[in-house]
């Protein structure tokens, strides 16, 4: 059957398939309104397992598109997810801002029951209580319900019943299905954000089942691939979905090049992600989204709305400003021929750097006109010619970047100088160059398939399930035999599901981890699990010395239990180039810091392995383009992919 990895994003859908062990790709315009239509017309009408990378349940939450959600939890908690933690967004403004709402408190609704910590039941749940709520949210339009019971994670009994009577008249999401560890409101808000999700992301999944012969497998925010159940179920897995598998792609491409340290830089239409891997791809429990805690498992990715679409513009104070807006896929940038809207991508096409003759996906060819004209419209507002202002565009949209990779990297600790960029996404191969040396980076990386490298990452992700349970008790002996039995039991769920998505058992492989703290603690800390209560308390002690720089004497506990399911995929290979060093190429005209040069420019598909480009060069195709600056030579590797350093060919 043919395999196919898709990546919806907010300009092109892009797409890597593979059929008779040949790679192909593709890039369409995206369908805003109904991105459905651009994934089937891309996959074809033959059977296809995909495995599918949305930003459905992104975007439907940043746009606040969600479903009419009603929040049930019990008496005395009703306004958990209004109260939250009392943290303040920026500590010392004066006007302090809240977190967004995820649901109104008008629809947040108690009951009279409640599970004591140890899961005992003290009050039973008033199901006749429970009926005369349904009922009055069925008559105000409620879509999705979400409920949550105090402590749930250790017995479940109460939202198994509720989920049961509403799921007659809703769509419903239990927080022991979403996240089945203690704290009400980090539980509340995956809860809530899960159910007012459920009808949309649902609603798509079924549009691409009605339409698309084969299996369909969602991207998860961890770097693997879940089931379109599941995905319809637990959405809240998929909010990261699309950037996720450009870091497992730049993982895979790294150890097939030795390279195990990469900041990963992914410019698409909409926005730039980006990711560091030092080893592996860093997965976080502690995502903040929108000023919203997530404790769902996902690759650390840092978002910045810099893509190419994005929108330059004078502000009211006379500054120029690029994003967060972006034009999208359509009317989109003006270069595109729909549309007089200035962005990134006008200001690359004005510097030079994105020729005419090689489209930018599909049969899209740049109006270069349209560029200047819209780019001469804001230059005619400052006092600036046409060049320096679309420079200016390029250094605002840099300096957005920039701080997105020290956040990834020196904010972390991490010197830039140890890791190489790894640039993709249609323009990333542009800016490559010059945020490496902004960052001290030594060396760029331009993986082939540039601008479809997140949907290759599709094809090489394996599929995941990540389980957690709380089990709250101090380590000891007795807690190493508690352990060991919660973990069994979830290698027992963990290979069901797996296998159910057509994973054999010697291909499943388990990682275990206990989330640990000293008691009193507010927070815990992620070590690999081993079933030794010594051993296991000398890697918690040393995982708190290096992050805090000390020890204590007080007594060691075990809040959770963490497992990671992986059912390992066969990966396709990367094609080898063969050896070449005389491509043709062209001479053109560019702007490049005030300066007029000219770049020799090629064509990608003509170079061969081995071939050496001197800066100022240009490298094109149809899935994106790459800038060489002066002082800079680029290398073409055995797998297409092209290292640029500093320095003299």
């Amino acid at each position: 059957m043919k395999r196919a990895g898709v990546d919806t994003g907010g300009t092109f859908t892009d797409f890597v398939l593979l059929e008779n062990g040949k790679l192909t790709i593709k890039k369409l315009l995206s369908i805003p309104e109904n991105p459905a239509l651009a994934v089937l017309k891309g996959v074809g009408k033959k059977p296809v397992f995909l495995i599918h990378g949305t930003t459905v349940a992104t975007n439907a939450f940043l746009e606040g598109k969600t479903a009419k959600t009603a929040f049930i939890t019990t008496k005395g908690f009703r306004n958990i997810l209004q109260i939250g933690r009392q943290t303040r967004i920026n500590l010392y403004s004066l006007n302090p801002e809240k977190a967004p709402g995820i649901i109104p408190e008008g629809l947040c609704f108690a009951l009279r029951e409640r599970t004591r910590a140890d899961g005992s039941i003290e009050i039973p749940i008033d199901l006749k209580e429970l009926k005369r709520l349904a009922q009055e949210l069925k008559q105000n339009g409620t879509e999705a319900v979400a409920v949550l019971f105090l402590h749930s994670y250790k017995n479940p009994h109460h939202e198994k019943r509720a989920k049961e009577k509403l799921s007659k008249f809703f769509k419903v999401s239990v927080s022991h299905e979403v996240l089945m560890e203690h704290r009400e409101y980090e539980r509340a808000v995956a809860t809530a954000l899960n159910a007012s999700l459920l009808p949309i992301l649902e609603e798509y999944i079924s549009k691409l089942k009605e339409n698309l012969k084969g299996k369909i497998n969602i991207m998860n925010s961890a770097g693997g691939y879940i089931s379109a159940d599941m995905a319809k179920t637990l959405p809240v897995l998929t909010l990261l979905s699309g950037p996720a598998g450009g870091v497992i792609a730049s993982h895979n491409l790294g150890s097939l090049l030795s390279l195990n340290n990469i900041i990963t830089l992914d410019m698409g239409g909409t926005s730039t992600d980006v990711s560091l891997i030092k080893g592996q791809p860093a997965i976080t429990r502690t995502a903040i989204l929108s000023h919203l805690p997530l404790r769902i498992p996902m690759i650390e990715i840092q978002t910045v709305g810099a893509g190419g679409g994005s929108i330059a513009y004078i502000d009211e104070g006379g500054a120029l400003k690029v994003g967060p807006k972006s034009a999208g896929a359509d009317p989109g940038p003006a270069c595109y021929g729909k549309s007089e809207i200035p962005t990134i991508t006008d200001a690359l096409a004005v510097l030079g750097r994105i020729p005419e003759e090689v489209p930018l996906g599909g049969n899209l060819y740049i109006h270069l006109e349209r560029s200047f004209k819209t780019i001469e419209k804001i230059a005619k507002n400052t006092s600036k010619d046409i060049y320096s202002t679309a420079q200016g565009i390029l250094e605002v949209s840099l300096a957005k970047m920039e701080r997105a990779l020290r956040v990834v990297s020196l904010e972390r600790g991490e010197d830039p100088k140890e890791f190489h960029l790894f640039a993709f996404g249609g323009a990333g191969g542009i800016v490559a160059a010059e945020l490496a040396e902004r960052m001290g980076i030594r060396e760029t990386v331009i993986p082939p398939y540039q601008g479809v490298f997140s949907a290759f990452g599709m094809l090489l992700a394996n599929a995941v399930r990540e389980y957690t349970k709380s089990i709250l008790v101090e380590i000891a002996e007795s807690s190493i035999s508690e352990a060991e039995k919660r973990f069994r039991e979830m290698e027992d769920e963990a290979e069901e599901n797996l296998m159910s998505m057509g994973i054999e058992k010697q291909r499943i492989m388990v990682q275990r981890f206990a989330e640990m703290r000293y008691r009193g603690q507010g927070y815990e800390i992620s070590v690999p699990y081993i079933p030794d209560p010594e051993a296991l308390k000398a890697r918690f002690e040393h995982a708190h010395e290096r992050l805090y720089f000390h020890t204590q004497k007080s007594p060691v506990e075990i809040v959770n239990l963490r497992l990671r399911a992986i059912g390992i995929t066969e990966k396709p290979p990367i094609p080898e180039l063969k050896s070449k060093n005389d491509a043709e190429f062209k001479i053109k005209k560019i702007f490049f810091k005030g300066e007029t040069l000219h770049a020799k420019f090629y064509k990608r598909a003509e170079l061969g392995a081995g071939e050496k480009l001197q800066g100022p060069s240009i490298a094109a195709s149809s899935d994106g383009t790459i800038f060489i600056p002066p002082a800079y030579f680029g290398t073409v590797g055995k797998y297409g992919e092209i290292r640029i350093r500093r320095g003299n060919v």
